[in-house]
């Protein structure tokens, strides 16, 4: 994924309600393509080596199961934050994980997958979205 189109993806990581830091991850390796932060500083390195050993197992764990299809959200729930770990293949060779840790006081969760699943149907389209609202 080139580097520029890094720039719309992450602005609209950013407009996401109650975010606190999100950030675009290689799953093969971990390393952090690019981040954004809210008015919290997180440690993005180990966020995104956490959602990395997150997604492994529970891609591990629906093979075993005979689960079918791959990966496509993770949902991590805790006292005060959301981690929404998703999926990300903007072309057939790449293979990242967008993560995002919210506040869960400042945001609506449904809204915030809502968000995450446009921005990925968007890029799947083309490349860098366009910004448009979403509608529920």
């Amino acid at each position: 994924m080139p580097e520029t189109s890094l720039g719309p993806l992450l602005e609209r990581v950013r407009q996401i309600e109650g975010l606190v830091m999100g950030c675009l991850v290689d799953a093969s390796t971990g390393m952090v393509l690019g981040s954004v932060q809210g008015e919290r500083e997180l440690n993005v390195q180990v966020a995104a080596a956490g959602a990395v050993d997150v997604a492994h197992v529970v891609s591990l764990m629906s093979g075993e199961l005979a689960a079918e299809g791959g990966l496509e959200d993770v949902i991590i729930t805790l006292r005060g934050h959301y981690h929404l770990i998703r999926q990300f293949s903007p072309a057939p060779q790449l293979d990242f994980l967008l993560l995002v840790v919210l506040d869960r006081a400042g945001t609506n969760l449904a809204m915030a997958l809502r968000q995450l699943r446009d921005l990925d149907v968007s890029f799947a389209r083309g490349g860098a979205p366009e910004h448009r609202p979403s509608t529920v």
